[in-house]
């Protein structure tokens, strides 16, 4: 061979051997590692690879950048004219260069022939994507690293070298982008690059069914179970009864006794058949479907004269297909008029097809481009039978552990429960079947424990003890069943003056048998990490006695909630309130805190804005809040009420200082809430104690402390030593500080207070003058006060009033909540959790009374649905029903329409088709 081997050839390169975490990552669904990709290819490929075909490594993309940056360096000349030495054999005579790409996490296969004593050098440039056709970027990035290092190395000084180094794109023009099977996955392209690769090289046409997702995935178990067991089992021979077109010419016949052999070298696990083994051994499932092509959709749907005029009629013979073949189709992909369909009949299956407008003319026609009418894989149970084998199963699953536990000391594990199917049901059940009824018994009888709500006043009793000062308390009702539990750390009021004082409340509802709500007012820091400050659960919803009770006691433990504001000017205490528009809450804000400021989630407004006014009204929301400008926010209105005087009607109801920013310049009075514009505080706390809310009351007490616990303790570490103000408000003011350099400013008023800055909007336009007033950190543009850092006019005032340096504005008119050493302060402090093994209960508490109605804020089981806005005219909607093929309705009601019309024409009354119930 030559001096150099092209591209780093695995095939003939040194040995490589995966890691075990390479080979683990098999078993999962995990993108697969180069070096197990390439280990493939040299496994199966050494020694019959001709000479003219070179392999190139998974890692090619990266080898071409590497060598082409020497191209440009001065001090690397000697580096690239040794390699042009060892590489100018490859301008000598034709060769083939195949690589199973990887670039930006996707794998793909460039097949390039290239001869550079041709007139054209590129004989031939396809590339096979498994992942989407579309994606064409990656591929010409490679194609273009792989052109360029051509040209600089292998026909460095020759003919037609001019012509690519002046034609960057020579290669990608000649590409062509062919079909090969597609995977119906996203971490199995490494595979499918390099079944494409084995086929290529035993001149097997690659076609878009030459293999399915199905001989994939069983080649992915297998190459687990071989290679756990012995690293060289990646044969040629072996890999090659997975694939229909390879075994006439790869497969060797091996008698019975040599496939047992195999199935005993590489599965040493349990006993009786597996689905594993056989897949070693080069055996397949029996009830597969291999390359069976549709006939009959083909015949429907793919002559010239299959023209559709809506999609409607298009579902209509879709539905009829199904029903006359059997399979069933589900919508992958839907715009406009054009529609993607996947058989979901069979496991893993290939069938593909696509629907979309006919170019330059009416009506919708099948995509031949992008369809594969083959069908593969197994057959799938159907979603009925399904669901009905899901809970036999469950129940038996249930039965058998039960049984076990009670012939067992030990908890019952998954194994038991399988080996006890076999004897007493005779059935074999899988292990994550097993595995998750015996985990569902295990926590469904933790969960379901009355006996932990005895513990529940013992634990806020010690953890109050342990912690003095803070709040920490449970109340029981008349006849000792818990009511209300309610927690608040000892150090939770000074933490209030560390974070930025906007405050967010909200509750979520317990998920167990034993219900209750969840009540939880958060905090945010100037890093933007969440600080729960206090917790509830009671046996209230999301009402006004639940929340009064729960604000009450919060305004006990927080007492500077209530502290006044900084701001003279400001009527409003410290702390502002952010919520949704819950009745209940915000009258009891209005009850229990009269003097803060309570705004309103923006997201919450423009939820209730599209349910009731539509989408494109809905979508002004958003402008009207964030605009700190009073033209542009009378010019959002003025078009809101012309094209929705209801809308209009019911945003400016809502009152403009409760969620939009411009108010902030019509009333100063109003505080800051510091670019916060919606409750996602609270959303993302519900978020982070969501397996809190799993268990029983005990369990998520116990969680959200620790949970808390933990992030103090990992937070206290974080932020060790950093001063100064945080970087993302360092970026912010800095903008400010350069963009500042043309203002003007002058003072204004008598009081020596207020200043005018001047500022020029462009290089045409008319300069602009704001007011600002810097002692009390506030500008008529809105921004200073809206976040307590300096705007652009402020900035202008102490860089060319006060002569400040940048570090100044840093240290004295920023606000302190922005800096690292209130972040510090922050988390200075911990809590003592408790032991709860060490608890003792109190032999009183009983469980909380749940009863049969349903909590407060609940969705209900049947919603209540609004009429269809076809609800006059069924002719025209587009609901189609699958079992009749009408207009109007949906197959869940179908049947109550036919026993309607039926008792209708009995009674004599007028009968109706399709009217909505």
């Amino acid at each position: 061979m030559h001096a150099m081997l092209f591209v780093d050839d695995p095939v003939r390169g040194n040995p490589l051997q995966p890691s075990a975490d390479a080979i683990r990552a098999l078993k999962g669904e995990e993108w697969l590692s180069t070096i197990l990709i390439d280990h493939l290819l040299q496994t199966t490929l050494k020694g019959c690879v001709p000479d003219h075909v070179l392999i190139g490594s998974s890692d090619c993309y990266e080898y071409f950048s590497t060598y082409n940056d020497k191209l440009d360096k001065h001090d690397c000349a000697d580096t690239v004219q040794t390699m042009r030495g060892g590489l100018q054999a490859y301008a000598k005579s034709e060769f083939r260069y195949i690589s199973a790409a990887c670039h930006q996490g996707h794998f793909f296969v460039v097949d390039v022939t290239f001869d550079i004593r041709q007139p054209a050098v590129f004989q031939q440039v396809n590339v096979y994507d498994s992942l989407s056709i579309t994606s064409r970027r990656r591929a010409t990035a490679v194609l273009g690293r792989l052109q360029r290092f051509l040209s600089g190395f292998c026909f460095h000084g020759l003919d037609h070298n001019l012509l690519l180094l002046e034609k960057q794109e020579y290669i990608v023009q000649q590409a062509v982008f062919r079909n090969c099977p597609k995977q119906s996955n996203s971490h199995d392209c490494g595979l499918f690059a390099v079944a494409v690769i084995w086929h290529l090289l035993e001149g097997k046409e690659v076609h878009s069914s030459v293999f399915t997702q199905g001989d994939i995935a069983t080649l992915r178990q297998a190459l687990y179970r071989g290679l756990s067991a012995n690293a060289e089992w990646a044969t040629l021979e072996n890999v090659s009864s997975f694939f229909p077109a390879l075994l006439p010419s790869l497969r060797n016949e091996s008698s019975p006794a040599e496939d047992g052999e195999l199935v005993d070298e590489t599965c040493q696990e349990d006993e009786g058949p597996n689905e594993d083994e056989e897949l070693v051994a080069g055996t397949r499932p029996e009830n597969s479907i291999h390359d069976v092509e549709d006939e009959l959709f083909e015949k429907q749907f793919a002559g010239p004269s299959q023209v559709f005029q809506t999609v409607e009629e298009l579902m209509v013979v879709i539905n009829a297909y199904q029903e006359t073949s059997g399979n069933s189709l589900a919508i992958r992909r839907s715009r406009g008029s054009s529609r993607a369909f996947a058989c979901i009949s069979h496991a893993n299956c290939t069938f593909r097809v696509a629907f979309g407008p006919k170019p330059r003319q009416e009506g919708i026609i099948l995509k031949r481009g992008n369809c594969n009418l083959r069908h593969s894989g197994v057959a799938v149970t159907s979603a009925k039978d399904g669901r009905c084998l899901k809970k036999r199963s469950k129940e038996v699953i249930k039965q058998l552990a039960s049984d076990v536990a009670l012939h067992k000391h030990a908890p019952p594990t998954a194994n038991d429960v399988i080996k006890a199917g076999v004897h007493k049901k005779k059935t074999l059940l899988s292990y994550k079947q097993c595995y998750r009824g015996v985990n569902a018994r295990k926590e469904s009888k933790i969960i379901s424990d009355s006996m932990s709500f005895q513990l529940v006043g013992p634990y806020v009793q010690t953890f109050a003890e342990r912690n003095p000062g803070s709040t920490a308390f449970m109340e029981r009702g008349s006849d000792n069943r818990i009511q209300r539990v309610f927690v608040c750390p000892s150090f939770a009021n000074d933490v209030l003056m560390c974070v930025r004082p906007v405050i967010s409340i909200d509750a979520a509802h317990m998920r167990s048998e034993w219900k209750g709500t969840l009540y939880l007012a958060t905090v945010k820091s100037a890093l933007d990490d969440l600080y729960p400050v206090a917790f509830a659960i009671t046996v209230d919803g999301e009402d006004l006695q639940g929340w009064l009770w729960f604000l009450e006691h919060l305004k006990a433990s927080a007492p500077n909630l209530i502290t006044e504001h900084f701001r003279r000017e400001c009527s409003y205490k410290l702390f502002t309130f952010m919520s949704d528009r819950g009745k209940g809450l915000v009258t009891a804000l209005r009850n229990v805190f009269p003097d803060n400021h309570n705004c309103f989630c923006v997201v919450h407004i423009r939820r209730n804005v599209e349910t009731d006014f539509g989408k494109k009204i809905a979508t002004m929301v958003t402008p009207l809040s964030t605009t700190s400008s009073l033209p542009e926010k009378t010019a959002l209105l003025t078009e809101l009420e012309r094209k929705s005087p209801d809308a209009y009607k019911y945003l400016t109801g809502i009152g403009a200082k409760r969620w939009m920013d411009s108010a902030w310049l019509e009333d100063e009075k109003l505080p800051p809430r510091y670019g916060f514009r919606n409750s996602n505080i609270s959303e993302s706390a519900n978020n982070m104690l969501n397996d809190a809310r799993n268990g029983n009351w005990l369990d998520a007490i116990d969680g959200i402390l620790i949970k808390m616990s933990l992030r103090i303790t990992k937070s206290q570490s974080e932020y060790e030593g950093k001063d100064g103000v945080v970087d993302d408000i360092v970026g912010l003011a800095t903008k400010r500080w350069e963009k500042c350099v043309g203002c003007r400013v002058y003072a204004s008023g008598n009081d020596g207070e207020t200043y005018s800055v001047y500022q020029k909007l462009g290089e045409e336009s008319e300069e602009a003058l704001l007011k600002v007033r810097p002692v009390d950190c506030v500008c008529d543009c809105g921004k200073w006060q809206a976040i307590g850092v300096p705007c652009v006019h402020g900035m202008a005032y102490f860089r060319h009033q006060m002569k400040w340096r940048l570090e100044d504005v840093f240290d004295q008119a920023v606000d302190e909540y922005h800096k690292y050493r209130t972040q510090r302060e922050l988390y200075r402090r911990n809590f003592v959790p408790v032991w709860r093994h060490l608890l003792e209960p109190d032999m009183m508490t009983l469980p909380p009374d749940v009863g049969a109605r349903r909590m407060p804020g609940r969705p209900k089981t049947v919603r209540l649905r609004k009429n269809s806005r076809y609800a006059h005219e069924p002719e025209k909607s587009p609901t189609i029903c699958s079992r009749c093929h009408q207009p109007g309705h949906n197959v869940r009601t179908c049947e109550r329409r036919e026993a309607v019309k039926r008792r209708n024409a009995g009674n004599g009354a007028p009968t109706f088709s399709h009217s909505v119930l």
